[in-house]
């Protein structure tokens, strides 16, 4: 709380904290009882965040995060979505168990105020495992995969940047109200769609409720990006090197932001 309110100058803090046996997050005003405040929950804070900025209109907001949810809000900041102007960022890193949890490549964020930053993941196995593939094994393994997904969108609701306000996975061209699974061009236009977004939270791999490796598939595309572009997502630096919105319209115009 002093750390936020007169360390950081904030006039909200949101973090987590105890609730009722569980954990839920919290936005705390200056005054305020901070309850139990918890830092060792992974929530994903910058979806939180984007929630209440719509409703917040004023003031400086104090925000705990992790090197990926720092990632996504230069992210969802390049897209105007939120004001880096109103945001302090309390930097928490990640432990070492969460790290190998997370397979985090990056997990320090840019300043610490908590925790102490633990080793990155090496190469990973699971994505080591899948380039080793014949291109029809590998094709072959994602098709027995995608025909698990039960179209629930958890990895779209859960996820710290997917921001859109139509979704295309929603478009009954690519996604048909009926029938499950929902066909291979749902995880390949989500795919597609993340490529220069992804922060590697695995927030989608979390929220599958059968197993879908996303976590991977989300690895082997942002690996291509910085292959191809040099580019990492998170670079609050760098925009976006693609050209283009999925329907074929300019990044650069302002009405579009996916």
């Amino acid at each position: 709380m002093r750390l936020a309110f007169e360390e950081k100058g904030a006039d909200y803090l949101l973090a987590t904290r105890d609730e009722h046996g569980n954990v839920a997050p919290v936005l705390l005003k200056k005054g305020d009882e901070p309850g139990t405040l918890r830092v060792d929950v992974p929530y994903q804070m910058a979806m939180i965040l984007t929630k209440v900025n719509k409703f917040v209109k004023e003031g400086k907001i104090a925000v705990v995060a992790r090197r990926c949810d720092e990632r996504a809000i230069a992210e969802l900041v390049k897209r105007d979505l939120l004001d880096q102007s109103r945001l302090n960022l309390i930097g928490l890193a990640c432990s070492a168990e969460q790290v190998k949890e997370c397979r985090c490549t990056d997990p320090c964020p840019s300043v610490v105020d908590f925790g102490e930053c633990a080793e990155p993941s090496g190469d990973d196995a699971s994505v080591a495992r899948l380039l080793d593939m014949s291109l029809s094994d590998r094709l072959g393994f994602w098709i027995a995969q995608f025909r698990k997904c039960n179209k629930c969108f958890g990895c779209t609701l859960n996820c710290p940047v997917c921001f859109c306000d139509e979704c295309l996975l929603e478009d009954k061209t690519f996604t048909p109200e009926k029938g499950i699974p929902p066909g291979l061009a749902f995880h390949l236009i989500r795919a597609i769609h993340l490529a220069d977004k992804c922060v590697e939270c695995g927030e989608c791999e979390r929220s599958c409720p059968v197993d879908i490796p996303l976590l991977s598939l989300r690895k082997m595309v942002s690996q291509d990006m910085k292959e191809l572009f040099d580019y990492v997502s998170g670079d609050s630096e760098r925009r976006s090197p693609l050209l283009t919105t999925l329907e074929g319209d300019p990044m650069e115009d302002d009405a579009n932001v996916c």
